[in-house]
């Protein structure tokens, strides 16, 4: 990045902090401070791909199981 994208991201940064610090925060901070709507979605989703399991239609289930997993990687959540 060249010295003048420095100053103009600074200065944007800058800028956003004087205006909106909530959001400044927000986004320095990477995630929301509350996250249990978006644990409760993983575990609905988990719940209901599994039980879409013992019912036999895979297709759901895996897809809801999957989509339960895009969710747990939005968060930040890794698997290591």
């Amino acid at each position: 990045m060249s010295e003048a994208e420095r100053r103009t991201l600074s200065e944007i940064e800058s800028r956003l902090a004087d205006e909106e610090p909530g959001l400044a925060s927000a986004l320095v901070a990477g995630k929301p401070r509350h996250p249990v709507l978006s644990y409760a979605l993983v575990g609905i989703f988990t719940v209901l791909g599994v039980l879409l399991l013992f019912l036999g239609a895979f297709g759901p289930a895996l897809a809801s199981l999957g989509f339960g997993a895009i969710l747990m990687l939005m968060r930040g959540y890794t698997w290591r």
